[in-house]
């Protein structure tokens, strides 16, 4: 393997890696560099596909794939406007749900490099034309939730380099395995939104948040001043359950804006940005307040 993508991989996961923290999701990343047999293969699978790769055609675009699972659906899309603006966007298969047909959905992301992994590659496309010469300067990201991650590796490696071993019905059958955890994931959503509910009505603020928001909190329940407060003010509760959890996250994404996740900071974020409760306000640290300010602007400025 190429020295040189290993840098070059190195140097996108860890921009990918930085990102995906701060955000708080619950997520796993993975990565891997096409080694020369998955190189030959492919470009054969292409010439029988009657899609072969040229030297001023479709070159291939996943030297080097990474792939992100969430552990709830409603991330991906979030993740995937936020990847396709931080980086050159190239190509972006997001299929749709159909009503009368079970098909696996692709959520594949494909990105230009650039700055020093753009240098490796050229340096490398210059030593080693031959072996480089149907491949482009790019990376694939693809998108998955770890309910569906075990189904789409069975389906890579066992049908989608062998498809003309499967009949119709088989794949059907096959794509309907696919359509229940599809099913699943939508249903495990609705349960932690409904046990989220009812925390909210038992005043139990850490577990409607944890509920809620779904990110990797710190393990430290909210604190007792906070937890006392929503106690007594019922409303202002009531306006930290209703904001819209995917609103909060793209907030954060939406700049460089960094914090530690905690069931505190959630509140003070939520506070800021939509809430606009004075005591809360009162409590929130200076340090947080002057990141709040530098992102997100003034604090009697709605945000949401």
């Amino acid at each position: 393997m190429y020295e040189g993508l290993i840098l070059i991989e190195r140097n996108i996961k860890e921009t990918i890696e930085s990102s995906l923290k701060r955000t708080g999701l619950l997520y796993r990343l993975f990565s891997r560099i096409k080694d020369a047999n998955s190189i030959n293969e492919k470009i054969d699978r292409k010439i029988k596909d009657g899609e072969p790769y040229q030297k001023d055609g479709k070159l291939m675009q996943d030297i080097i794939g990474f792939r992100i699972t969430t552990y709830f659906n409603e991330d991906i899309k979030i993740l995937i406007d936020y990847f396709s603006s931080c980086f050159e966007k190239i190509d972006l298969q997001y299929d749709e749900p159909k009503t009368n047909e079970f098909n696996p959905l692709r959520k594949n992301l494909v990105c230009r490099m650039s700055g020093d992994a753009l240098k490796y590659f050229e340096e490398l496309k210059n030593t080693h034309k031959d072996d480089f010469s149907l491949i482009d300067s790019t990376f694939e990201i693809q998108f998955r939730t770890t309910l569906s991650e075990g189904w789409h590796e069975v389906d890579h490696n066992m049908r989608y380099k062998c498809k003309r071993e499967w009949k119709d019905s088989q794949s059907r059958i096959f794509n309907g395995i696919y359509a229940t955890l599809e099913t699943s994931d939508h249903a495990l959503i609705t349960l932690f939104e409904n046990n989220a509910y009812h925390h909210y009505k038992e005043k139990n603020w850490t577990g409607m948040l944890r509920n809620k928001y779904r990110l990797r909190f710190d393990l430290a329940p909210l604190d007792a001043y906070l937890s006392e407060l929503l106690d007594k003010e019922n409303e202002i509760a009531k306006l930290i359950f209703r904001i819209e959890r995917c609103a909060i996250i793209n907030k954060i994404m939406s700049t460089n804006f960094r914090m530690k996740i905690t069931f505190d900071n959630i509140v003070y974020l939520c506070n800021y940005l939509a809430v606009k409760n004075s005591e809360i306000y009162s409590v929130t640290p200076d340090i947080i307040k002057d990141d709040f300010r530098e992102y997100f602007g003034e604090f009697s400025k709605a945000q949401l």
